[in-house]
């Protein structure tokens, strides 16, 4: 496609060169140019872009982008961009041909929630005899494709990229998570959507966003900018308006709403759930009556996630028997509440629980499972919001009974001083503390919490602690594979971790029998 052609009809652009170049990809990244491509020099938080345009140049970039007013040395076709995100989404949309246009793209935004409604969603779809897709936290994949992501909301080039496979694929519907980093950086900006979905608002992402209102109004752009400017027929807003959050938005977005929570006068209502080890079964109220799931996933935090892919599926118009079959399908989700198999008599869950309103949501729902003891282990991730961590050590001690404090993700941070800022949140809650090799012997009743600074360490003595009736949690990383210590992504799987400690108990059992 020629230079001109791509920028037609865009504002804030001016071209310095030939502007009939043939332009055969589009490349945010230096390293990745190839003869023919058009180059965005990004300007980020650590590398500005504008340092990568010779290299870009040497390696056959046919011009480059900038940001209004650069200061670029380079015999090249220039192209200044008022707003340089915006305009990479809108070139990346027409140079793909407008992919989401051929596609039902349903976006979810929210703190939590959003990967276990992808998962339903998808479920759902295959069951309506629909090919979906799916865009989000643990991999991007359609078909037999499936990539591990870099970011949740990839960037605008990569996502229309993926779209454009996809539809070339046979994909009929894609799930996107829509994060507010990609709403902020305009990486879902010429997107076209049939239905946006909220789940709930918590706090997260502060040292990005520095306020909840300031986290508010970049969710809220989803529903009252992007989805209205969608030229799919009819979209649709599915709102949980038992979040304060959803009934904000609710008054804000122009599109059509469908209400979803407990409520009596919602478009979908949740009548009752109940929960226990083996799953949990939900009836919800309808337009079209009463409509009853049963689901494997465990713990009444799940019966939300349920009743929010159940009224958009029902919305959208897919019939009840494929809902149902969906719902009922759907076994297990990567790193949310995910049981690891074992025969011990107590229950092992891995979650991706790094906020406190996830963590208090995901053990508050355990608390109603578990005859025995709940035995948490998590910690904070380093170079992030430090206001969240003693809210965090508040919620696992609110409802564990044995809290281990570990590393989740330090990075450039001590991990010993992240963990005493969580400690304050514990301490508050005012559980005593225990030396890590005496608090499985406390007394039944009794609530105790200890650091652990290795979280290897922490696995395997929660797991070996562990009784009949017990359930062990392990929170924060969830699918994560890797742990970062400093600048260094070192492999790291918390259910592979658990299931060495498992291994471990069945080593020492059989050298003892």
């Amino acid at each position: 496609m020629k230079l001109e052609t791509l920028f037609q009809g865009q504002e804030g652009i001016r071209i310095q060169g030939d502007s009939s170049s043939e332009i055969l990809d589009l490349v945010y990244d230096s390293r990745k140019v190839t003869p023919g491509s058009l180059f965005f020099a990004l300007p980020g938080e650590n590398v500005d872009g504008l340092a990568f345009v010779q290299e870009a140049l040497g390696r056959g970039a046919h011009a480059v982008v900038v940001p209004e007013g650069s200061s670029v040395a380079a015999q090249a076709v220039l192209v200044e961009a008022s707003d340089i995100r915006k305009t990479m989404a809108h070139t990346a949309c027409r140079f793909f041909g407008n992919p989401s246009s051929e596609l039902e793209l349903l976006g979810v935004t929210g703190t939590n929630g959003k990967t276990t409604f992808t998962y339903l969603m998808e479920s759902i779809l295959r069951h309506a005899g629909s090919h979906p897709g799916v865009i989000g936290t643990v991999s991007y994949r359609y078909g037999r494709e499936s990539r591990y992501p870099a970011n949740t909301t990839p960037e605008s080039v990569d996502l229309q990229r993926i779209l454009r496979e996809m539809v070339q694929a046979g994909v009929t519907h894609v799930v996107l998570e829509v994060s507010s980093h990609g709403l902020d950086f305009h990486r879902v900006e010429a997107s076209h959507f049939s239905c946006g979905v909220f789940t709930m608002l918590g706090r997260d992402h502060l040292d990005h966003h520095g306020g909840m209102e300031e986290y508010f109004a970049s969710k809220a752009r989803f529903f009252t900018e992007i989805l209205p400017r969608s030229t799919a027929k009819s979209p649709k807003a599915v709102l949980n308006l038992d979040d304060p959050y959803g009934r904000r938005l609710q008054d804000m977005t122009p599109v059509s709403v469908i209400s979803v929570g407990s409520e009596e006068e919602l478009d979908y209502r949740l009548e009752w759930a109940t929960c226990d080890r083996g799953g949990t079964s939900v009836e919800i109220r309808t337009p079209g009556g009463a409509l009853e799931l049963a689901s494997p996933l465990l713990a009444k935090v799940n019966a939300m996630n349920i009743l929010m892919a159940a009224a958009t599926s029902d919305a959208l118009g897919i019939e009840a028997l494929a809902i149902a079959r969906g719902v009922e399908a759907l076994e297990r989700i990567p790193g949310r509440l995910d049981p690891i198999p074992t025969e011990k008599g107590f229950l092992v869950l891995v979650d991706y629980a790094h906020t406190p309103d996830a963590l208090d949501r995901a053990l508050g729902s355990l608390r109603d499972l578990t005859p025995g003891r709940l035995i948490t282990v998590f910690g904070c991730g380093g170079d992030r919001d430090r206001g969240k961590r003693p809210e965090m050590g508040r919620a696992a001690a609110r409802w564990s009974d044995l809290v281990l404090v570990t590393s989740d993700n330090p990075r450039t941070e001590s991990p010993e001083a992240i963990i005493e800022e969580i400690l304050v949140g514990v301490r508050d809650e005012g559980i005593p503390s225990c030396e890590p090799t005496e608090i499985g012997e406390t007394r039944p009743g009794c609530k105790a919490f200890s650091p652990v600074t290795d979280r290897r360490q922490a696995i395997r003595r929660a797991v070996s602690i562990a009784k009949e009736g017990d359930t062990v949690v392990i929170a924060g990383k969830g699918h994560e594979e890797v742990q970062i210590l400093g600048g260094e992504r070192v492999p790291f799987r918390d259910g592979e971790e658990v299931v060495r400690a498992l291994r471990g108990i069945g080593n020492r059992e059989s050298a003892l029998g």
